[in-house]
């Protein structure tokens, strides 16, 4: 069937086909039609519901669980929704639409003041513009269209303040008059970038925020209250950061005592959540760890401490260090955020020195901390495009179309003749740079393998969005980080498996007397707990003869 170069792209994503599928390779030609009985249209609708869903799990995965980004494009415009206003200009990618942006929240007057200026003399915020504009110089190479380069400290820092900012408008919480002067103020900047921060993560983490009246000095308050909807559980939320020291060195010292009592003596309604930034040059991951060992030995210490002649009162504590601002060249910072449980017995060392299932008790006791937790991990990156499409599909010119697990495409069969053929599943061997795809022939029943190369920007891409790299949500073979997660991964297998086979599976096990009184639910905890205890033993004698040939004892 011919398609012709300005139809509608039948992948159903509204391109012309010339700008879609309209790309020639030899081992994944274009796209083409199926038969439209009956059975095909049920299993093209089921495959479109797939494929709409792996969408919006991306989306997330970029954007967070806040308000998505609303944006069109219209006769060569690029319109974007923040909260209730409309924004348009000729942006190519989101992070050129953060650009206009903040320099009109921040006040583009305002900035052109500050560019008159001396470099050293500029704020900070001008600083990293000037640098930002410097690698763009070295990387753009035709200007109009999109190009990618290393990222250094002084894009990330400027983007992520510019970010920050859209996400608290656009989610309905007002960029309050006061906060923007103090943006705008070089000796309040540290502190008032650090609340955006802090905002933006819980935003990003589903929380809903309500700031407090700035301009009410009757009483101490916190900085505004986050709501976790699943729960309707209220934080009242104070954030803290260290003044940067001279010469761009960092402070001197993390004074983690002074400023938790600082954040404490503020008015609180609502259980308290407090933001800890150390704000030091971190250069290494052992630096960071020893840092972070530090600040939590430092909190440990403050549990006696008293707030207006009483016990100082509990609260989750969150001590983190972002120092992309110290490196403006590279972006060699390493970057990290722990968790503490200050005068929370339950939540300290929530998942250190107790049994799988314990952890996993106590973290269904405090399901708001533990999303906001997750999301700091998950949604750490800036998105790049406004509908949540990856940049090496979005971006690309002419190039590799994305290959969707479901749909079919023309492909050489196993004698080398080219067919219709479905693709069934796929994934990646990073180490080749290669894409490995399973094909079906639904017209003979025939199947095979394929592979192609993939582009360094495709590698990226699936690196950031491994799940759904091939359209529909599908889990992709990971190493689990810790036994709690290994103990995720193989519940999701075994929850639901029937209570008479988990205890074939554990049938050798010496209480099998007593498992036998438990419900379904408890084996299989107790099994998939058990199974990871096992995993771990059998590393640890794979590892002890190597110990013993290095000359070390266990």
């Amino acid at each position: 069937m011919k398609i012709g170069r300005n139809d509608p792209c039948p992948c159903g994503s509204g391109k012309k086909f010339k700008k879609c599928h309209d790309n020639i390779r030899s081992e994944l030609p274009y796209l083409i039609h199926q038969d439209r009985n009956e059975k095909h249209i049920k299993e093209e609708g089921t495959r479109l519901l797939e494929l709409q869903r792996g969408k919006e799990i991306q989306r997330q995965a970029q954007q967070g669980l806040g308000r998505p980004i609303i944006s069109t494009e219209h006769r060569g415009y690029r319109f974007v929704a923040v909260g209730n206003k409309i924004h348009y200009g000729n942006w190519k990618t989101f992070p050129d639409f953060l650009g206009h942006y903040m320099s009109g929240t921040l006040s583009a007057d305002w900035g052109n003041a500050e560019l008159r200026k001396p470099l050293e003399e500029r704020h900070p915020v001008l600083i990293w513009y000037h640098h930002l504009c410097e690698l763009q110089r070295k990387h753009i190479i035709i200007p109009g269209q999109v190009s990618s380069g290393p990222m250094n400290g002084a894009a990330s820092a400027y983007y992520r303040l510019a970010y920050n900012l859209y996400l608290i408008a656009h989610n309905g919480a007002d960029i309050q008059t006061t906060l923007l002067s103090r943006l705008r103020n070089r000796d309040q900047f540290s502190g008032a970038f650090f609340e955006t921060q802090v905002a933006a993560w819980l935003i990003k983490a589903g929380f809903e925020l309500e700031f407090e009246n700035e301009s009410d000095g009757s009483t101490s308050h916190c900085e505004f209250t986050a709501t976790h909807p699943p729960l309707n559980t209220k934080f009242s939320v104070e954030a803290k950061s260290r003044q940067p020291g001279k010469d761009n060195q960092g402070p001197k010292r993390l004074n983690v005592g002074r400023q938790l009592r600082l954040a404490l003596e503020k008015n609180a309604t609502h259980t308290r959540l407090v933001f800890l930034d150390l704000n030091q040059p971190i250069m290494s991951e052992e630096q960071a760890r020893r840092i972070g060992d530090r600040a939590e030995y430092l909190l440990k210490k403050c549990e006696v401490i008293k707030i207006k002649n009483q016990p100082a009162p509990p609260a989750y504590i969150c001590v983190t260090n972002i120092s992309d601002h110290y490196f403006l060249e590279n972006l060699q910072a390493n970057v990290f955020a722990s968790f503490y449980g200050y005068k929370i017995p339950d939540f300290q060392g929530i998942f250190r020195n107790r049994s799988l299932r314990d952890s996993v008790r106590a973290r269904e006791r405090h399901p708001g901390i533990i999303a906001l937790m997750r999301s700091m991990e998950k949604h750490a990156h800036i998105p790049q495009t406004f509908d949540g499409e990856l940049p090496s599909s979005a971006f690309s010119v002419g190039e590799v179309p994305r290959m969707f697990i479901g749909q079919t495409y023309m492909i050489p069969g196993p004698d080398g003749i080219e067919v219709p053929a479905q693709l069934t599943t796929a994934t990646v061997s990073i180490s080749k740079r290669e894409m490995i795809l399973a094909f079906h022939d639904s017209r003979t029943d025939r199947a095979w393998i394929s592979k192609a190369p993939m582009s360094q920007a495709e590698l990226d891409d699936y690196s950031i969005s491994p799940d759904t790299f091939f359209g529909i949500h599908s889990q992709q073979g990971k190493n689990a980080g810790t036994p709690l997660d290994l103990f995720d991964f193989l519940h999701r297998s075994y929850m639901n498996t029937p209570k008479e086979r988990l205890l074939e599976l554990m049938a050798n096990a010496p209480d099998i007397a007593e498992l036998k009184s438990y419900t379904q639910a408890e084996l299989s905890e107790i099994f998939c707990e058990r199974s990871v205890y096992s995993i771990m033993a059998a590393q640890e004698k794979v590892r002890a003869p190597k110990e013993a040939t290095d000359g070390t004892s266990s």
